[in-house]
């Protein structure tokens, strides 16, 4: 198979291909309609290619990008040829921005390992490397908490009173959260949205094409470890961008 399709709503598809070495992709939010997709959540989910590399992720994403009438969040943009641009790609103009904060705490020393040796690399092969600074990157996780949550119980609640047999312990309790959030907790975090949004562009994305960080602060945990609070360590680097509708 040349790959499959994943949806994303806080790093569902780039965490399992982070720890299983393969490539994932999460779009640009819009980029890849989400029609026939059960959501989580409106706002934050995206659907990806999983694949072996670069090159067939970047074959799977020009098969199914483009504006769909049927989603109103989808993209008029024009889809390009991304497998021709990795072809003609040129690292001596690519501005590579890695993050001052939040990206490199409390990290694996095996994963600071990786990461820097990949940006080392990045660098050899001519690409101009600086550091950046993310505006309000430490309040995104909460702010993904209480977008994602109340959407998600908003789609669920009436199956999850109908049929709660259908449900998982873990998953139930996990969308039972979304009671927690009052409706100002939710616009608060929405505004957030808006204002990292503005901010990276104007103060982050003018000085650079695309930013160098790690996946998960952690190497893939075994299935004794994978329980709620290694969930929430894995996510701590991949919601953030889910908020701001980035890849």
């Amino acid at each position: 198979a040349l790959g499959a399709l994943g949806t994303d709503t806080g790093g569902s598809v780039r965490i399992p291909s982070s720890l299983c070495g393969i490539t994932g992709l999460k779009p640009t939010y819009g980029r890849v309609s989400r029609r026939g997709v059960v959501p989580l959540s409106w706002a934050l989910d995206h659907v990806g290619p999983m694949a072996r590399s670069a090159a067939d992720a970047a074959l799977i994403l020009k098969a199914i990008a483009g504006h769909d009438p049927g989603d109103e969040t989808s993209s008029e943009e024009p889809v390009p040829d991304y497998a021709k641009m990795l072809e003609d790609s040129r690292l001596k103009s690519l501005r590579v921005g890695v993050p001052r904060e939040y990206f490199f705490d409390n990290v694996d020393a095996e994963v600071l390992v990786a990461v820097r040796g990949a940006i080392s690399v990045l660098e050899e092969l001519g690409a101009q490397v600086s550091e950046v600074s993310l505006p309000h990157i430490a309040e995104a996780p909460a702010a993904v908490n209480a977008i994602m949550l109340p959407e998600a119980l908003a789609y669920h609640h009436r199956w999850l009173a109908e049929r709660p047999q259908d449900y998982g312990d873990d998953v139930r309790g996990r969308l039972e959260m979304g009671l927690l959030y009052p409706a100002v907790s939710y616009i608060e975090a929405q505004r957030l949205r808006s204002l990292i949004v503005e901010e990276w562009r104007e103060k982050v994305f003018d000085g650079v094409d695309l930013l160098a960080a790690p996946t998960t602060p952690v190497a893939a945990p075994s299935l004794e470890e994978a329980d709620l609070e290694a969930t929430l360590t894995l996510v701590r680097f991949t919601n953030p961008f889910n908020l701001v509708g980035l890849p």
